[in-house]
């Protein structure tokens, strides 16, 4: 809606004394190994999960029938994985019942009922996402200690603040810079 959009954020901790058990990390959804496809984001549409651990999918919510479909890049083109156009739900969102079954099992969601119960289900206590068991690979915690400098791309890097749970508050000072937005929508 507007005419930039975030790029790069930056992030100091104030918090003195702060350890991991206190909650409120920064998660990030880094991958080794990442292909040359543009991850966070593509085309103004939303990165929602991985197919295969290391190819993002994409939300395109811009579809002529007014719904939505989930698709990756391959050779620069978008390849629609869904099975036809659907609405978003409300929460909790779990992407894969759109899919094809030869693709659910490739389907990974960023943000599960696991990594973050805000945005998915976890089906009685079912693990919502198909992480492999060293999940450790496929995200980052920074936590939020005095004097720690986080700075990256929050166009590109998918990431989330987790639940902080002590009772004092996670204190720092963030900003970020600005790029033109590919997309400016008036109302």
């Amino acid at each position: 809606m507007l005419g930039t959009r975030r790029s790069v954020t930056w992030l100091v901790y104030l918090n003195s004394g702060w350890e991991e058990t206190d909650g409120g990390s920064l998660r990030c959804f880094a991958r080794d190994g990442m292909s040359t496809h543009p991850v966070g984001s593509h085309q103004g549409n939303l990165q929602i999960g991985w197919f295969d651990h290391l190819e993002p999918i994409y939300l395109d919510s811009f579809r002529e029938s007014g719904m939505s479909a989930l698709y990756r890049v391959v050779d620069d083109k978008r390849e629609v994985l869904t099975k036809s156009d659907f609405e978003v739900p409300s929460q909790p969102i779990e992407f894969v019942r759109f899919l094809p079954d030869e693709y659910k099992n490739k389907f990974e969601q960023i943000s599960t009922a696991r990594l973050d119960p805000r945005f998915a289900a976890d089906n009685n206590n079912q693990q919502a996402s198909l992480l492999p068991d060293k999940e450790d690979q496929y995200f980052i915690d920074v936590v939020p200690k005095a004097g720690t400098l986080v700075l990256f791309d929050s166009v590109t890097l998918p990431h989330l603040v987790n639940e902080v749970t002590s009772t004092r508050q996670r204190i720092a000072a963030t900003g970020w810079f600005h790029e033109d937005s590919e997309f400016f929508i008036s109302v």
